[in-house]
């Protein structure tokens, strides 16, 4: 794995500074011709006329990297099928990449292939009649689905029809500083996933535990400081048709008490015992690329596979992995996310065969043994999952072969996320959530009362957002 600015360090970051503008702080296939009956692009004009012999376009992210890693695959996909042609097109992620996906559509040359490399994940374009169905290829090719995690295929459907291919799996664990838990007196973390004595409960006492003001040292690193603090205690903030359906149709955060005292108990540890970093701190870190916990000032915190490539580095103290905590008293199960991305196509593409033989490509074991297994996060193919691990070995050489059973395990732990797999979260999100979480982590309301507050301006925001949708 190599040193890295992910899509997911940088929503971490975002998640600090968005908020902190308020807080200051495969082979070839006989071709066919599936159904691309679906509306039009924004109904305005007809798709183009097939050509066979069409470059295929890829949108790739150019800021995060990424590239060697993409060429390489490609150029592996195009010695075995030398009539295909791949245009890359290479744009940085977040804004500017959601600019580039919409010029290519109204340019009339969409990508053969995209992924949530921003805010925008692939249902919104399916809502606008723009992604390009898959069902045909798939039962065509006869594409074993089975391997893939089936909460990422859940989430690749829209309407009953598959409209995106997994092709990673960023899942969280617990990041701890073997040295600060020895010095503690402290034994190491659980690595097993049903220990159900390992609840929240026991990480705050623990951050209690290791927190020393002597020595600056805190006990963990804020839990989360966006939208996942609600789901801490096993609920969420909306109902669960969201990850059926991509759309926001029901808030729940203000009738749901685990979810209010989540965010109350994350903040009780910034405010209250002053065993966590405030996210003015985070901010601070984040502007120099620095994660806290690399600084040896922190015990713990809730991590992903993107942090490996930094945690590498790290030669000052020795370090662990371990499973998330359970909610209080595991009274009910684990409630977090697994960021897992995919690829998906743009109806109108000029090349259909040529998109398909690419997509279904890049998402083979074949192709995720590069990408993306040797940038670091693991493969959204079950059996590659031993294949990752061979390749971390070689890079974290001390790590046991219970924490190495830990990641591989944690995407069977955990939930798809809100952001890449629905239409209308990131409005509610910018212009409603984060804002009002802030002002939890500033102190400035309780987590109940927050809520309620924001809860109009919720409930109008997803009235706007889901107009003309079903």
């Amino acid at each position: 794995m190599r040193n890295q600015l992910n899509r997911r360090s940088f929503l971490k970051m975002a998640g600090m500074v968005t908020g902190a503008s308020a807080l200051a702080l495969a082979g070839c296939a006989p071709a066919a011709t599936p159904n691309t009956s679906a509306p039009a692009v924004a109904a305005t004009s007809a798709p183009p006329a097939q050509q066979a012999g069409a470059p295929v376009p890829a949108l790739l992210r150019s800021d995060a990297g990424e590239k060697d890693y993409f060429e390489k695959a490609i150029s592996l996909f195009e010695s075995r099928n030398p009539t295909i042609k791949v245009t890359r097109v290479y744009s940085p992620g977040q804004e500017p990449y959601t600019t580039k996906l919409d010029l290519m559509i109204a340019g009339g040359d969409p990508p053969a292939i995209y992924a949530p490399f921003s805010a925008r994940g692939y249902r919104y374009y399916a809502s606008k009649g723009l992604s390009q169905p898959l069902d045909d290829f798939i039962n065509r090719d006869k594409v074993d689905m089975s391997d893939f995690f089936e909460d990422a295929l859940k989430g690749c459907k829209y309407k009953g029809q598959y409209m995106a291919l997994p092709l990673d799996a960023w899942p969280h664990l617990v990041i701890f500083n073997r040295d600060l838990f020895k010095k503690a007196g402290l034994p190491d973390l659980t690595t097993d996933w049903t220990d159900k004595t390992w609840d929240t409960n026991a990480y705050a006492e623990l951050a209690k535990k290791l927190t020393d003001p002597a020595t600056q040292t805190l006990g963990s690193r804020i839990y989360s400081s966006g939208w996942p603090a609600g789901w801490v205690f096993g609920t969420d903030w909306f109902t669960p048709d969201v990850y059926e359906t991509g759309i926001v149709k029901t808030w729940i955060g203000d009738k749901t008490p685990q979810t209010i005292a989540a965010v109350q108990w994350v903040a009780d540890m910034v405010l209250k015992d002053k065993t966590a970093t405030t996210p003015a701190q985070e901010k601070s870190l984040a502007a120099a690329n620095q994660n806290p916990f690399t600084t040896g000032k922190v015990a713990m915190y809730v991590g992903n596979i993107g942090d490996l490539s930094t945690l590498q580095q790290i030669t000052d103290f020795d370090w662990g992995l371990a499973a998330l905590p359970f909610p209080p008293g595991a009274s009910l199960p684990r409630h977090w996310h697994v960021w897992i991305d995919f690829w998906s196509m743009i109806k109108g593409v000029k090349n259909l065969e040529g998109a398909w033989q690419l997509l279904k490509f890049m998402v083979s074991a074949d192709a995720q043994k590069i990408y993306p297994i040797e940038y670091g996060p693991q493969s959204s193919l079950k059996s590659l999952a031993n294949y990752w691990v061979e390749v971390q070995k070689k890079l974290m050489p001390k790590k046991t072969d219970q924490e190495f059973q830990t990641m591989i395990d944690a995407p069977k732990n955990e939930q798809i996320d809100l952001e890449n797999w629905t239409i209308n979260f990131s409005p509610i999100q910018t212009q409603a959530m984060q804002p009002m979480l802030d002002t939890v982590w500033l102190g400035e309301k309780t987590a109940e009362q927050a809520i309620k507050d924001v809860t109009p301006k919720m409930n109008q925001l997803i009235k706007d957002t889901t107009a003309g949708l079903s």
